[in-house]
């Protein structure tokens, strides 16, 4: 932490760390200070000249850019002196001179800094009568973003952006003087995967959103906080609805995810959410056709045809498989649903057991850049997670950070290699040889060193046996990158492995799991592993046990003791056997089949064993090919229409509540599912009054329908996430209200996990603390320690 600094701003002692800006420090003290090209996420430039503020010395004072300057012990500031207020009128009158009058049909109009200043600190009247300059305008720069070069004040954010963050420096200032402008370079579009972010930072409304364009008025926008369900990475963003439509999506600021940033597909990709072939109405097939029906007719179906089969041929020929884009909330009941209700342990998704995850994730995002060595391993980030692809080029290109990259294809951020790390193809299905390889040669090394005595170290690495590609008779690709490779690992401080699906899958999968298990362990670096999944929820499907063989907080179905805790929650323990996986269950393992937002039967194979099944039940947005094939499809609601919880790569569990009215009876995952389960046990045990959960208006509302003592109650979907604080170990102590709009972190203390036994072929499931998983029978005895004395922290229950 820098020493701190006091200075004085217009009288006010103001106390902040050493190198910190002065326009940071007057913001710090509640002073605004104007800026067009200062943004806190930029280098500093000083090229607007707004923020001119008087710095007095022993010698007089001087006007100097806040924004360049940093403070010093006893600088004494002022902001709101007669020079100051007269320059920056001249300024805003300068800029003003071409700037074209076009606030009544600009996007930016109405939440436009050019705007707000101009009307605190600007001319009243412009003294140039003369004709204004004349440049392109409505331009496309890319198939996403629009340029008006009239509007342009050139304060070089939006290149700045991309040459400090995405390190595509595709857009530049062309000409001089009065003609110079912004503008990309010829036959180059802007590309980059997070090139909407110039948008946001744009302070007038020279670069405007095509998608969105013309579409709102600011002032006219419900403005509701919310998390992007499009990539693991949880990026905080904002929904803007109008007239009960999502009009665009902006990011939120979230320093320990996005920071400001988010990807275009998070910010583009909403037109599904008022898509007018949205399913509004649940569907039941008669005579070989679907038509439109009641949610009560829909929901009496189910339960009907899914009993049926199970009478006929067991629990076990029933089964469900989900999307992992679903909230926790809808992950939960799924699984609780047919372990609870249907009892089997039929559920999975797609790339669930098939793949050896990492169960807790990355430690943090802001561990990466506090890494000196960053190992990607099947894993592309700029594809499957733009914005973790951004700090990883912040870290190489700011902190120094090396890159060890092991994949078939040459991905986005080879290009920095060899100069700052080292590329390792391999042909798909063969990473294990090539882990197993930097294994032995990392323990090779490291067994030389402890041998050589401190003289004979310095400056020594073992040589990699004059290897010098990774040629073997499995992986027959040359790479002269290979000792470079051994020589990263080996000088590596805080390395940091990150491994994704396409090198997790199958049987190869598990071989190159386990081997980069060795390699970690041979390093010593068990707790600097993470698995990057495929899917936005994949974290919380997995915390939810939404698995065949993994009951909530990742606890095996064969614990007896989670099982016998699970019940008294519950009503009823879960099965003991592992259920079918996805792929088994899609390919024709059971006989009825639960689809919740997963789309097999795009598949046509897939699709043709569908067909097979005596009963399918799909829940989606649209009438997907799985839909299509369907006995009964319910519609369901999109992220932006309902409540819920996500957990991101980092296991942050963030709220995402819902933005806008649902299309037509489109209905909640839980709020589906909850319908179905009451349904389901009405029959069994002592009948009780129902209170079927309307969660429009967020409550209960009474029904003639009678349940069984351990029916359903959840009003909303915070009443959900209240159950599974108490199901899931690691949730314990998250609650609706404690999340706030920045999210919370479950430890990844909570879970006893050794890489080496993790990676084993054939891996125990993760112990669970003792206290984090004591049953509701020990409880608190009014203190915040729990009764069982095991360790020190909140009872879980």
């Amino acid at each position: 932490m820098p020493d701190p600094v006091t200075l004085t701003i217009d009288d006010v002692k103001v106390t902040v760390p050493a190198g910190t800006l002065v326009v940071d420090a007057a913001k710090a003290a509640g002073i605004e200070i104007p800026v067009f090209c200062s943004h806190p996420k930029l280098d500093p430039l000083g090229a607007c000249r707004m923020c001119l503020v008087e710095f007095v010395g022993p010698r007089g004072s001087r006007l100097d850019t806040a924004c360049t300057v940093r403070v010093a012990e006893g600088m004494a500031v002022r902001t709101n002196t007669e020079q100051v207020k007269a320059v920056r009128e001249a300024n805003l009158g300068f800029i003003l001179i071409n700037h074209p009058l076009d606030c009544p049909i600009c996007d930016k109009g109405g939440e436009c800094p050019l705007q707000d200043q101009t009307m605190a600190y600007g001319p009243g009247v412009s003294q140039f009568i003369e004709p204004k300059r004349h440049k392109q305008k409505h331009y496309p720069i890319s198939d996403l973003i629009m340029l008006d070069q009239e509007r342009c004040i050139l304060c070089w954010r939006c290149i700045r952006y991309l040459e400090e963050w995405e390190d595509k420096p595709q857009l530049g200032l062309f000409e001089r003087g009065g003609e110079t402008m912004i503008d990309i370079f010829p036959e180059r579009p802007v590309d980059a995967a997070t090139s909407g972010s110039i948008i946001d930072i744009c302070p007038v409304g020279a670069l405007t959103n095509r998608v969105s364009r013309f579409r709102y008025r600011p002032w006219e926008l419900k403005k509701t906080p919310s998390v992007c369900n499009h990539c693991p990475v949880g990026c905080n963003l904002r929904l803007d609805e109008r007239s009960h439509e999502l009009r665009r999506i902006v990011a939120r600021e979230n320093a320990a995810v996005n920071d400001e940033w988010i990807c275009d597909k998070g910010r583009f990709v909403h037109q599904f959410v008022d898509h007018p072939e949205r399913l509004a109405k649940p569907m039941v097939r008669d005579d070989g056709a679907l038509r439109e029906a009641t949610w009560d007719e829909a929901l009496g179906r189910i339960i009907e045809k899914l009993a049926a089969v199970a009478d006929a041929s067991g629990a076990a020929a029933s089964g469900g498989v989900a999307s992992a884009r679903v909230s926790n909330e809808a992950a939960y009941l799924f699984q609780k649903f047919f372990r609870a209700v249907v009892g089997t342990n039929n559920v999975d998704f797609a790339g669930g057991s098939a793949v050896r995850a990492w169960p807790t994730g990355l430690s943090a995002i802001a561990d990466i850049a506090k890494s000196d060595l960053i190992v990607l391993v099947g894993f592309d980030p700029s594809e499957a997670a733009p914005v973790l692809a951004l700090h990883i080029k912040r870290a190489v290109r700011r902190t120094g950070a090396r890159l060890l990259i092991v994949h078939p294809r040459r991905i986005e951020l080879a290009r920095y290699t060899p100069a700052k790390g080292a590329c390792l193809p391999v042909l798909p299905g063969n990473e294990a040889v090539l882990l197993d390889e930097l294994a032995a040669a990392v323990q090779a090394g490291k067994a030389r060193e402890q041998g050589l005595g401190i003289r004979e170290q310095a400056g020594r690495r073992p040589e990699a046996k004059g290897k010098t590609d990774t040629r073997t008779s499995q992986s027959p690709i040359p790479n002269t990158q290979y000792p470079a490779a051994i020589e990263l690992l080996l000088s590596a401080k805080s390395p940091l492995f990150i491994y994704g699906p396409d090198a997790a899958t199958g049987e190869r999968g598990r071989a190159a799991v386990s081997a980069l298990a060795n390699l970690v362990t041979a390093l010593g670096q068990g707790d600097k592993v993470a698995y990057v999944g495929a899917a936005a929820n994949e974290q919380g499907a997995r915390d939810m046990g939404l698995l065949p063989d993994t009951l909530p907080g990742h606890q095996s179905v064969a614990d007896a003791a989670v099982r016998e805790r699970l019940g008294k929650l519950w009503g009823v323990q879960p099965p003991t056997e592992p259920g079918l996986t996805y792929r088994q269950m899609v390919n024709g393992g059971v006989r009825a089949l639960f689809v919740m937002g997963a789309d097999p039967g795009a598949d046509p194979a897939v699709a043709e064993a569908l067909r097979g099944l005596d009963f399918l039940v799909v829940q989606d947005l649209f009438l997907t090919d799985t839909a299509g094939l369907a006995d009964v499809v319910l519609p369901l609601t999109s992220f932006a229409e309902a409540d819920g919880t996500y957990t991101n790569l980092e296991r942050r569990v963030q709220r995402a509540p819902q933005g806008i009215r649902a299309v037509g009876e489109s209905r909640p995952d839980w709020a589906i599912l909850t319908a179905l389960a009451d349904r389901w046990l009405a029959a069994q045990g002592p009948a009780t009054e129902a209170a079927e959960p309307d969660w429009k208006k967020k409550k209960h509302r009474k029904t003639k329908q009678t349940l069984a003592p351990k029916a359903w109650r959840y009003p909303d979907a915070a009443s959900v996430l209240e159950e599974i604080a108490r199901a899931v170990p690691i949730y314990a102590n998250i609650r609706w209200e404690s999340l706030g709009e920045q999210g919370v972190q479950w430890s990844a203390k909570e879970l006893r996990l050794g890489i080496r036994d993790w990676g084993s072929s054939n891996p125990q499931s993760p112990t669970p603390n003792p206290a984090a998983s004591c049953s509701s029978a020990a409880r608190c005895s009014g203190t915040p320690v729990c009764s069982c004395n095991m360790r020190r922290i909140r009872c879980a229950s």
